[in-house]
């Protein structure tokens, strides 16, 4: 039997209207976090108080909503941590090649035994060289 597989599955299940859990978590930390505040700084100093909430609120709106490149802020956040901490070691190893000294005799030998060794049949010259001493004699 064929099954139908889902793809391109990237949302999250939405618990609280258009919130998903972690975006969810994130506001209501905020905002028992602005619950505290107010009674412990925002009586005594409420300037302070709408410049601390503010503030907070700003960093979860951004937590919550803000992507880069599709990914969310924490992600980015982590992986920016991880590739700062981690320690690069970048090392360039030259190629050693074989240096081979050898006569001219040997060379041509050498050419020699790479054409019979070849199960490619190769032509001497090809359309390229006819048409370059057709454009030279003419």
């Amino acid at each position: 039997m064929q099954y139908r597989v889902p793809q391109f599955i990237e949302h999250e299940a939405k618990i609280l209207g258009p919130l998903n859990v972690k975006q969810s978590m994130t506001i209501g930390v905020v905002l028992v976090i602005c619950f505290f505040l107010y009674f412990s700084v925002g009586q005594a100093n409420f300037f302070l108080f709408i410049l601390l909430a503010g503030l907070l609120t700003g960093i979860a709106l951004a937590i919550s909503f803000y992507k880069i490149e599709g990914q969310s802020l924490p992600v980015v956040m982590k992986n920016w941590m991880n590739f700062n901490m981690v320690p690069k070691l970048y090392l360039w190893r030259r190629k050693q090649s074989p240096v081979f000294l050898s006569t001219e005799r040997e060379r041509r030998d050498l050419v020699v035994d790479k054409k019979e060794k070849s199960p490619l049949k190769m032509r001497d010259e090809g359309k390229i060289e006819d048409l370059i001493k057709k454009i030279d004699f003419e």
